[in-house]
């Protein structure tokens, strides 16, 4: 046997863990046990080495056969996934207008309501999917989602009604820039089964309103906030705290207004790296001119971000699991509806008529440039397929990846900080039990319920 690539060691006390991707497991391993370990990797005759140590290994693929390739079962789990016609997922993109007029947002956005008619082409791709698959998500995106609310709801219930009568599962998700997001709001995207809620808040008052802007110049963080008290009693909100090397530095304020609002417990906060990405189109981004992080400062920040998140109460250690094709753009059954009917594979091409694959009314018949998105491949990749973070990333973001301007930020932190992860997930964890393999997630959940 032999150790796998995705291993990653730690050391606390007198003790040293070791976490692996692959299977998302995590074991404690005694100084003792160690030395016994090393001497069976180097082949001793007579390791002092326990053999239900070696069986705790195996069991969470920290030891692998020789004959065993972690590559090649990744590759086939990524095709696998990548072409499953068991769930079928649609980005619906209710309006492309927007309230806000962010510096740094990726959309050239335009005044578009999705229509009746754009409406009833979606409902009968979802008629067509219903039949061989068993699962159906819905992700509600903008613009901004809830300006096309009328839309939103009338999809939902369509969604909702058919699935149930076929049996198939249904799931939805909206990302929304919480100004819209009243009481009444709340309570009908609740009934209409959307379990998650994304929205922004980029720091304290007088950042977040520079940085986030009504389209008057108004600013937004007041309304917010006043909406997150009661969205947090019928949905699940997180916070993401998008972030450039200038607003970072204000992030504990962010944390402490939530905190004197009650909300600590209530949601969670994480962050998001600005990039100022130039895709040809007159999106802000083009110009966003503020001093961006790389993806390994970014890391860094991530790290530092994840104990003030511990210490305040909005979000906990974790660790990533295995993941297959990671994202829409590379899933062939998932599709990005644009508010005029217009198709994308990926979230970050909405608005941009270069990125345009097809139209909703003729969904089957895609360009070329399906192909380019379908063909992106992480294990052609040298750098892909030497990384420890492969199994969790699988080549990360496609869009940034094929991009030579931006290829570097395709990839998860973990990346760069796995090892200030783990450890921190550990001594999250400290008084948890670590004898034999535990499931990370699961510990997570535990954790956090303490």
């Amino acid at each position: 046997m032999r150790e796998s690539r995705y291993n990653v060691w730690v050391e606390r006390e007198d003790s040293r863990y070791v976490y692996n991707g692959n299977s998302g497991s995590l074991l404690r391993v005694g100084e003792a046990d160690y030395e016994g370990l090393q001497q069976f990797l180097a082949g001793d005759s007579q390791p002092s080495c326990r053999p239900a140590l070696l069986a705790d290994l195996a069991k969470g693929r920290m030891l692998i056969s020789d004959d065993y390739d972690e590559l090649a079962a990744l590759a086939t789990l990524y095709q696998l996934t990548r072409y499953d016609t068991s769930h079928f997922g649609l980005t619906l993109v209710t309006s492309l207008g927007c309230n806000f007029d962010c510096p740094y947002c990726f959309e050239d956005k335009h005044p578009s309501i999705m229509n009746d008619e754009v409406q009833a082409s979606v409902l009968a791709v979802l008629d067509d999917q219903l039949p061989r698959i068993k699962s159906f998500g819905a992700t509600w995106f903008g613009g901004e989602p809830l300006i096309g609310k009328r839309a939103l709801l009338a999809l939902s219930d369509a969604f909702i009604e058919r699935c149930d009568r076929a049996e198939v599962a249904y799931m939805a998700s909206i990302t929304t820039n919480g100004y819209l997001l009243d009481e009444e709001t709340c309570e009908q995207l609740r009934d209409r089964r959307v379990s998650h809620v994304q929205c922004c808040l980029d720091g304290p008052p007088d950042i977040h309103d520079v940085m986030r802007p009504l389209a008057n110049g108004k600013g937004t963080f007041r309304q917010i906030v006043e909406n997150l008290r009661h969205a947090v009693d019928y949905l699940s909100i997180s916070i993401r705290m998008n972030v450039d090397t200038a607003n970072y530095q204000r992030a504990e304020e962010l944390l402490q207004i939530l905190t004197a609002e009650g909300l600590a417990g209530r949601l969670t906060v994480n962050l998001g790296q600005i990039v100022g990405v130039n895709d040809g189109n007159l999106a802000p981004s083009a110009s966003y001119k503020q001093a961006c992080f790389t993806s390994s400062e970014f890391a860094q920040a991530e790290t530092e971000f994840t104990a003030l998140i511990m210490r305040y109460g909005f979000g906990g250690a974790s660790l990533p699991q295995r993941t297959g094709a990671p994202c829409t753009a590379v899933r062939a059954n998932e599709l990005v509806v644009g508010s005029d009917g217009e198709l994308y594979k990926c979230w970050d091409s909405v608005g941009n008529p270069n990125e345009v694959i097809g139209h909703i009314s003729d969904y089957e018949n895609q360009n070329s440039r399906t192909r380019r998105w379908l063909k992106y491949d992480p294990f052609s990749n040298d750098e892909c397929r030497g990384c420890v973070a492969l199994p969790v990333c699988m080549g990360g973001c496609a869009h940034h990846g094929m991009d030579v301007l931006q290829h570097e930020n395709r990839c998860d932190t973990f990346r760069f900080n796995h090892n200030e992860r783990v450890l921190t997930f550990v001594e999250a964890a400290a008084d948890g039990k670590f004898d034999g393999i535990v499931h990370t997630g699961e510990l997570a959940r535990a954790v956090d319920r303490r």
